[in-house]
């Protein structure tokens, strides 16, 4: 016979038990975490901004030589500088989303 690493009663303590478990803003140091994430943000869309500009310049270099990998290489540059931006401005509401939906799994 093989033992099992968890006994059934003690898994039923385990994963039958209700914790409630929630974002806590008075916690040291989250004002410093706050205004470092939203640094990180700021510094996110800078580099989407640069991308976008690196890739129509590239774009523009691609049509003027008539390199139609070039071009396509440019137009992927400036569509993921599109989708970071996108995903950026959109990732308070797709956290906040996940966590509620998380939450309410029961």
């Amino acid at each position: 016979m093989i033992p099992h690493p968890l006994d059934t009663r003690l898994a039923a303590q385990i994963f039958g038990a209700s914790f409630n478990i929630s974002p806590n803003n008075s916690l040291p140091g989250s004002s410093q975490v706050t205004s470092f994430l939203g640094g990180i943000e700021q510094w996110a869309v800078y580099a989407c901004l640069l991308g976008l500009i690196i890739g129509g310049a590239s774009l523009w270099w691609g049509v003027q030589s008539g390199s139609v990998n070039r071009t396509s290489v440019s137009q992927h540059k400036i569509l993921a500088a599109f989708a970071g931006a996108v995903i950026i401005g959109a990732g308070t509401f797709l956290v906040t989303w996940a966590f509620n939906f998380g939450s309410a799994v029961s």
